[in-house]
């Protein structure tokens, strides 16, 4: 056997007298593929000799993407009884992703909303067609970065070895804000294998941009002590010109960013049993303006009276992760320091209607505790489980002040005069039990009970101040407890399909409100609203074919979101408020498709559809007479019923060491509008959006060059819209303004491993 394999790259590793472990490269980048053999080895690495299968391009088998979103460490997705889709670093690179929307779209059933620039906020998820009812309501989408519950705005992907978009709640293991669903970042972790390396250079340019785009990026990893201790540093440096033109001012590209993030990881394994690891995060961003653009004005162009708008935000994350091997169960520890600075500057003409111009500094500043331990039961018991404590506490600073300026944004008089002042301070607190027992009564059938419990506060000492009087007549605590649950089963007819039906539930925390008291209209019986529900009932299966070359999942959904937190009008139908709103009802399905190897050797393709549809189930009014911002049959806005995207690629080999590739991904959203939601945003239609990307290249020994084409029709889908107030209504349904994606962008990228 030694013979045989002492001219070839293969790798042999004896597990047994009888088992054998052939591994060889599968990618220039590191990955490598396991093939085992028992006592027929001999025979079986006759056929192997002879197998095209062994050549990288003609891999017969899905990469197996290992999750971590179970909380029961590394899990492979297929295996998962949930509503998944996974990216592991491959399927990253093959999507050419860089940002949030870049991976999202090939997520059946999933949307998103951007607000237009970078550092200004995040781009807001929507899954299977749910999103908040008002943008000053949280997102129903929750988001992880190494288990840390924030982690800034505007994430930008660099040494990512996992992403996990998961559908439907997750409230019993993952908690608040995952009514819609969650997306899970994990970072590369240092490894003990050896040294390793990468750096990579981009360069890009877009349509009606102001020249040449540069990222650069890489990581390093380093063993200090052989098995013991390890480090790894990980960033990228992003300058990026803008596409947007400001005509009034005569200043071309305003929306330029420029951003610098870094990562640095430490691993400490001193024996088999126990782990430790801690992770530091910063990012420091910058963005001249917004990316709106006027919609009557030309292409991408916008005319305000300023050009420069500025965005600024730097944030520290550090994590500290325990892992320990108990014999009888695992123990798990994740903790999170985060915190954050952000300021953006907006300027306004015309402020309430006889004020020339106004300019707004918001300040952003958080800073945040979280714990996490967990015990989980391991061996192959038919009874496992898992309990976990969850600790959580965000304290945030975020008053946002207007005063009078000129036209050249300086204030006109010394002090600043402040024509409001809203926002301050805020303290918010979640401590949760939660806990998961699954039961298998054979090797087909198993049941699994979930639930937690959880109790929150939120402390609000925020001021509304108005041409220099206070309306913000309550502060003080709101708070509560509940208690949610799961309920799942879970059946496997042959080793290649599983089966399972589910009831979950999720919840976002309740609040203060601060626009309440008697000079507004609005009763003080609203300060507080309380946290919204949402059941799922769900049905799905997982299943692969030919050999593993075709996975095929698909499921089918009801939802019954409960107490939706809304914005409504006060009496007078002047001034408006969060309060808790009318019931939602949402259905839908979706399926995902992947194959490898079928039509061609060294072809792949995947596929999503989603359809997706919703109905409020009564109107959202608080007072009789004063009309109603969501009415019963209104659809939450933007929520396009029909979804689809597709993703193939070929990857072949040219010549010896010489391996090149074709790329191309696909998204698709069907036309949807803002009627239906709040009718203060009008009518304003959003049409169907189509965005086709290209990318081909070659690797070389430890060379990668990647030619990229994005957004090959030069496509401008409005991911935001603002209607115009003085037309069609109240909140007017003509859109004067909006955002969109980056035009048609060319790119040349670089990557060489070490």
């Amino acid at each position: 056997l030694e013979k045989l394999l002492a001219n070839t790259s293969l790798i042999l590793d004896q597990i047994d007298e009888t088992t054998y472990v052939i591994k060889y490269e599968t990618d220039v980048r590191g990955k490598l593929q396991n093939i085992s053999y028992g006592e027929n080895y001999l025979d079986n690495l006759a056929v192997l000799e002879n197998d095209e299968r062994a050549d990288r391009s003609e891999t017969t088998i899905l990469d197996e993407i290992i999750v971590t979103a179970s909380k029961r460490g590394g899990v492979v997705a297929q295996n998962l009884a949930t509503s998944i889709t996974a990216f592991g670093k491959n399927q990253l690179d093959r999507l050419d992703a860089l940002d949030f929307e870049d991976f999202i779209v090939q997520v059946p059933g999933t949307n998103f909303i951007s607000n237009g620039g970078a550092g200004r906020g995040n781009e807001v998820a929507s899954i299977r067609g749910l999103s908040p009812v008002a943008d000053n309501t949280l997102s129903v989408v929750a988001q992880y970065l190494d288990g840390a519950p924030r982690f800034g705005e505007n994430f930008r992907l660099f040494d990512i070895a996992e992403v996990s978009v998961l559908r439907g709640p997750q409230g019993t293991l993952w908690g608040a804000q995952s009514i819609g669903g969650l997306i899970s970042y994990q970072s590369a972790r240092p490894n003990h294998d050896g040294f390793e390396a990468e750096v990579q250079a981009d360069l890009y340019t877009s349509k009606n941009d102001g020249g040449i785009s540069q990222r650069y990026g890489g990581h390093i990893n380093i063993p200090l002590i052989a098995d013991k201790l390890s480090v790894r540093f990980a960033g990228h440096y992003i300058d990026e010109t803008g596409y947007i033109d400001n005509v009034t001012k005569n200043v071309e590209d305003i929306n330029s960013t420029e951003e610098y993030a870094w990562r640095a990881s430490l691993l400490f394994t001193p024996s088999e049993s126990f782990e430790f690891l801690v992770i530091y995060h910063g990012n420091d961003l910058s963005s001249n303006a917004p990316s709106f653009f006027d919609l009557d004005a030309g292409e991408l162009t916008d005319t305000s009276n300023f050009s420069s708008s500025p965005a600024n935000q730097k944030y520290n994350l550090v994590n500290f992760i325990v892992e320990a091997d108990l014999g009888w169960a695992s123990l798990s520890y994740n903790g999170a320091y985060f915190d954050q600075s952000r300021l953006v500057v907006d300027f306004d003409a015309n402020v309430f209607g006889f004020i020339p111009y106004g300019r707004a500094d918001s300040i952003d500043e958080q800073s945040s505790w979280t714990h996490e331990i967990r015990l989980a039961s391991t061996g192959s018991s038919s009874l496992q489980w898992i309990f976990g404590l969850y600790y959580d506490d965000l304290e945030t600073n975020d008053p946002s002040t207007q005063i009078q300026v000129d036209e050249a944004g300086m204030p006109t008089s010394s002090p600043a005069y402040e024509l409001f002042v809203i926002g301050g301070r805020e303290d918010r607190r979640e401590v949760a039990l939660f806990g998961e027992v699954e039961y298998e009564f054979n090797e087909k059938l198993s049941v699994l009970l979930g639930g937690r419990y959880f109790d929150w506060k939120v402390d609000n000492q925020e001021e509304f101040t108005y041409f220099g009087s206070n309306y913000q007549q309550e502060t003080g605590v709101v708070s509560g407890d509940n208690f949610f649950y799961k309920v799942q089963l879970n059946y496997r007819p042959t080793e290649d399909m599983l089966l399972y039906a589910l009831r979950s539930e999720g919840f976002r925390f309740g609040g203060f409100n601060p626009f309440v008291g008697p000079a507004l209209g609005i009763p003080a019986e609203f300060v507080r609203f309380d946290p919204d529900k949402l059941a799922n009932y769900e049905a799905g299966v997982k299943s692969s074919w030919l050999e593993g070359k075709l996975t095929v999942n698909a499921a089918a959904y009801f939802m019954d979101w409960m107490n939706i937190q809304t914005v409504v009008f006060n009496e007078a139908g002047n001034f408006s408020f969060t309060t808790n709103g009318p019931a939602l009802n949402a259905w839908g399905g979706e399926i995902e498709i992947a194959t490898q190897d079928i039509l061609a050797p060294g072809v792949y393709m995947s596929a999503t559809y989603a359809y997706n549809k919703n109905k409020f189930q009564e109107d959202a009014r608080v007072f009789p007479g004063v009309r109603a911002l969501i009415e019963e049959g209104d659809e939450l806005r933007r929520t396009p019923r029909h979804t689809w995207s597709l993703n193939v690629g070929y990857e072949f080999t040219v010549a010896d060491d010489f391996e090149a590739f074709i790329r191309g991904n696909y998204w698709h959203k069907a036309a949807t509008t803002t009627e239906g939601f709040n009718s203060g945003d009008g009518a304003v239609a959003i049409a169907a959006q189509n965005i086709v990307n290209l990318s081909t290249g070659f690797w070389r020994d430890s060379w990668q060059v990647k030619l990229y084409l994005d957004n090959i029709f030069n496509s401008k889908p409005l991911l935001q819209v603002f209607p115009a107030a003085s037309s069609g209504g109240p909140g007017g349904d003509v859109a004067t303004r909006a955002s969109t994606l980056r035009p048609r962008t060319l790119g040349l990228e670089i990557t060489k491993t070490f």
